[in-house]
């Protein structure tokens, strides 16, 4: 009995180890590919939505990617913000981007719109199809620094030919560590398309 728990605890140490070197490759991957700001300009800006409150308000992680985004369009390094995110009536999230945009100073005709996303697979595909659209095949962009990373990979494997990294500022997001947790295990399994097996 003392020589099998013995086995265990070796085995729980060895898989405890191998557990955390994983999660720190996976976190790693996050910052690398999402979490450096780029130098570059691009042919449009792409916001990814997220949740909006009552009163049509962005959420925390909505007002800081749209802050950003806006910083970037005025800094001259995209002429096009294409927003992105789905919802109904008054609270569909690129509606509400797309206004909190405009009623900053972005000219509506520079503001691309698709409301019809409901994942980040939704969001890469249909981005994707509107910039090929219009000729465009560069794009920065602009998420939660962990979230950038599936953002870029869902543009990229829909056929947009160059994506730029463009993480968000603001204040650390209080559910933070979970979103960090669910992008480890969204990352790879998006790069496998696992998410499509639903």
């Amino acid at each position: 009995m003392r020589q099998a728990l013995y086995k265990l605890g070796i085995f729980v140490k060895r898989a405890s180890i191998v557990a955390g070197g994983i999660a720190i490759c996976l976190t790693g991957s996050l910052w690398f590919l999402g979490g450096r700001q780029s130098d570059e300009r691009a042919d449009c800006i792409v916001v990814f939505g997220a949740a909006v409150r009552k009163g049509r308000t962005p959420s925390d992680a909505l007002q800081y990617r749209l802050d950003h985004a806006l910083t970037l369009y005025r800094a001259k390094r995209a002429p096009t913000i294409v927003v992105t995110g789905g919802g109904e009536g008054g609270y569909a999230e690129a509606h509400v981007m797309a206004d909190w945009l405009a009623s900053r100073g972005v000219n509506r005709d520079a503001i691309i719109i698709d409301n019809d996303s409901e994942t980040t697979r939704d969001s890469g595909q249909r981005v994707a199809a509107l910039m090929k659209q219009r000729g465009m095949k560069s794009a920065l962009v602009v998420s939660q620094w962990f979230h950038v990373a599936r953002c870029r990979l869902v543009l990229e494997q829909a056929g947009v030919a160059r994506t730029e990294a463009a993480p968000c500022g603001g204040n650390t997001l209080r559910r933070e560590p979970f979103f960090v947790a669910r992008e480890m295990l969204g990352l790879p399994a998006y790069a496998l398309h696992l998410d499509k097996l639903r």
